[in-house]
């Protein structure tokens, strides 16, 4: 039997293990969950939020310790981690605030032919979750919490190196007043998912993760025609296009793409520089990346800590030696650091050819990456040369431009003079091979819903 792991990535020890849910189980699991969302839909929907008011409060009382359990699993600062978990607990009351005005049935009142005619948003019944361990619990709070608003029943899958955090998840939902089996913490082998999806109870399914775990699971999900979302991360394009202060933005784009050790998946992957700037631009990002301060999840000096596994920093570091054998500058960084764990020294660089693996692909680390533009025209071309389109960010001191502009960038989100924003009040979510579906605000209550339309006329045949 397979195991759950956590590998502390500070250390590159491996703390506690856990078994792995045998096959046969998985039809009482579901039984479980298909019970208590019959139960659950009934629920009203102020009672539902009230729950999640109560498990908002219990994540932020414990932040300190929920912080501490991820910062051991994939190495996240301690001070993200806390940002992460305040986060969760914001998502949660926003929903429980808003949720149930925009669940209200939606009137077609211009609909001929009938006295009222309107939209119910109902449950659809048990859901399938499978998130990955970037943001081991705003990753879930984006996806499970929407659904348990709506009156769905959740069945989570977290990434297996975050057992930890997972459990807690499902332990604060139940503190919280949320009946057993409404959400439950799954330690699914991968291998396992079709049999979860085959179920009829259950569905739909919404994955975060690479492209061939999306294409699978989309595979298996439309095999049993099940709705599914996907979010498949990006080679995001950030351009500037003029700024007053060229230091203090390459400071800014540094520091937003080491976060979280490069570990994002609408991280500014490709910062495009028109000429007149690339110079001062790059000397200024190389300091940047100098100063950043590599160290263990609990040192309150660190700026970047360790990468989630050895496997994810070997695969960073060896892309970067590739890259510059195949022609890139690299001006700083991308080695590994001597000492336990996983960790590395971000990197800065140039002259990435745009056909080339990092010119084309995502490379999910700490690799500061920079290309030169000719002018806007060409910052355009460049953005736009990529099959991903998740997030993408303009940069300048005329906010009309930089609109004119984000509005050409073909990405599902495109920001002007910030990037990576995320909050459960706007849609989250991508095109291409980004994956399709949307997060957050009223879109993530109807991703999920029977739109069920009703038609009422108040005469018989006969009246």
């Amino acid at each position: 039997m397979s195991t759950f792991a956590v590998t502390n990535p500070n250390t590159g020890r491996v703390e506690e293990t856990f078994d792995s849910v045998p096959t046969q189980e998985l039809p009482s699991i579901i039984d479980e969950a298909d019970e208590a969302f019959g139960k659950w839909r009934s629920t009203p929907v102020e009672q539902r939020a009230s729950i999640l008011r109560s498990a908002a409060d219990i994540f932020e009382s414990r932040a300190d310790e929920l912080a501490d359990i991820i910062g051991t699993e994939m190495g996240k600062p301690h001070k993200q981690g806390l940002s992460e978990v305040k986060k969760v607990a914001y998502t949660a009351r926003w929903y429980a605030d808003n949720a149930p005005e925009l669940l209200e049935p939606t009137e077609l009142p211009d609909a001929q032919g009938a006295d009222r005619t309107y939209v119910k948003h109902d449950p659809l019944g048990v859901l399938l979750g499978i998130m990955p361990w970037n943001f081991p619990y705003n990753q879930i709070a984006r996806f499970a919490i929407p659904n348990l608003m709506v009156g769905n029943a959740v069945l989570m899958k977290q990434a297996a190196i975050c057992p930890r955090s997972s459990q807690a998840f499902q332990e604060i939902l139940e503190e919280a007043g949320l009946p057993r089996g409404v959400y439950t913490n799954l330690y699914l082998n991968s291998s396992d998912a079709e049999k979860v999806l085959e179920d009829f109870r259950v569905k739909g399914v919404s994955l975060t993760g690479s492209e061939t775990a999306g294409a699978s699971v989309a595979s298996i999900a439309a095999k049993h025609l099940k709705k599914s979302v996907l979010e498949l991360g990006g080679n995001d394009p950030a351009v500037v296009l003029d700024t007053d202060d060229v230091g203090a933005l390459a400071q800014k784009l540094v520091t937003l793409r080491t976060a979280n050790a490069g570990q994002v998946c609408t991280s500014p992957k490709r910062l495009i520089v028109v000429q007149e700037l690339y110079d001062d631009f790059v000397s200024a990002a190389q300091e940047a990346v100098e100063n950043v301060t590599v160290g263990a999840y609990d040192d309150p000096e660190t700026d970047m800590g360790p990468l989630s596994s050895e496997g994810a920093r070997d695969e960073v570091v060896e892309r970067i030696q590739q890259a510059v054998q195949d022609g890139a500058t690299l001006h700083t960084g991308g080695e590994k650091l001597p000492r336990d764990g996983w960790f590395m020294s971000p990197a800065l660089l140039t002259d990435i050819d745009l056909d080339s693996d990092l010119g084309c692909n995502e490379l999910f680390g700490p690799a500061v990456m920079v290309f030169k533009a000719e002018d806007e025209a060409d910052a355009l071309r460049i953005a736009n040369r990529t099959q991903y389109g998740l997030m993408a960010s303009v940069w300048t001191q005329d906010t009309e431009r930089g609109q004119r502009f984000a509005e050409q960038i073909e990405a599902g989100m495109t920001l002007v003079n910030t990037h990576m924003d995320s909050s459960p009040e706007f849609p989250f979510g991508g095109i291409n091979n980004s994956g399709y579906g949307r997060e957050n605000a009223g879109w993530a209550l109807r991703e999920f819903t029977n739109e069920r339309l009703v038609r009422i006329n108040q005469h018989n045949l006969t009246g």
